[in-house]
């Protein structure tokens, strides 16, 4: 067993500190990828639109893709039973005139283990959702809905606006809205989060303790 010295623990608490895939949600926001996303490739990364239908939902995990027309909500019951355990399913519908998710998907979901499903489209039972626990992000919600139909497909490499989205990617989303990171680029991305955190510390740190103004701090 590793002795515990003062020089072991404060190692400890600098590792603790260094944000990983693993503590993302709880140490960084969608904000902070987006701007990490902005400052590497010089786009945001945001998926338009989508925002969680309770404002206290945080995800963070590597999605499985589906994508179906939105009369098409069967194709996501079966893509509930393609998603491995921890698996965030992203759907991309054809448009958001009809609901694809709702409560009877959501328990199914829970019970396999989903984290959460967000759908570049809309979502319906919103209340009961919310009481199931189970994290649900979509573009709007409607009362309507379309047919258990199997038209879509799952798994597949999917398109919005420009992007190429895929299963295995990374998804960050909370209240401000979601973002997308491809996991060839999660490793870059997470360092430049780590370098955005700490700025924005010493920021923060020079307005409460060195009284200075926001617009010196930042050279403005």
């Amino acid at each position: 067993m590793a002795k515990i010295t003062p020089k072991s623990i404060l190692k400890q608490n600098r590792k603790e500190k260094k944000i990983t895939e693993k503590n993302l949600e709880q140490k960084a926001s969608s904000d902070n990828v987006s701007d990490a996303m902005k400052n590497i490739f010089n786009i945001s990364g945001v998926i338009e639109g989508i925002k969680p239908i309770d404002n206290s939902f945080k995800v963070v995990g590597r999605i499985r893709t589906a994508q179906t027309d939105s009369n098409d909500w069967g194709t996501l019951i079966k893509a509930i039973y393609e998603c491995k355990e921890d698996e965030i399913l992203f759907v991309k519908c054809s448009d958001d005139k009809k609901a694809v998710w709702g409560e009877m998907a959501s328990t199914a979901a829970l019970k396999n283990k989903l984290k959460a499903t967000v759908i570049f489209g809309a979502s319906r039972d919103t209340n009961e959702i919310k009481d199931l626990g189970y994290k649900v992000f979509s573009k709007t919600t409607r009362s309507n809905a379309g047919l258990p139909s199997y038209e879509g497909t799952i798994g597949e490499d999917i398109i919005i606006d420009d992007r190429i989205i895929k299963t295995g990617d990374l998804l960050i989303g909370d209240s401000d809205g979601v973002v997308i990171v491809s996991q060839d680029d999660v490793d870059t991305i997470l360092k430049e989060v780590n370098n955005i955190k700490k700025f924005e510390d010493k920021c923060i740190k020079k307005l409460v303790d060195e009284d200075l103004n926001l617009d010196d701090i930042l050279g403005i």
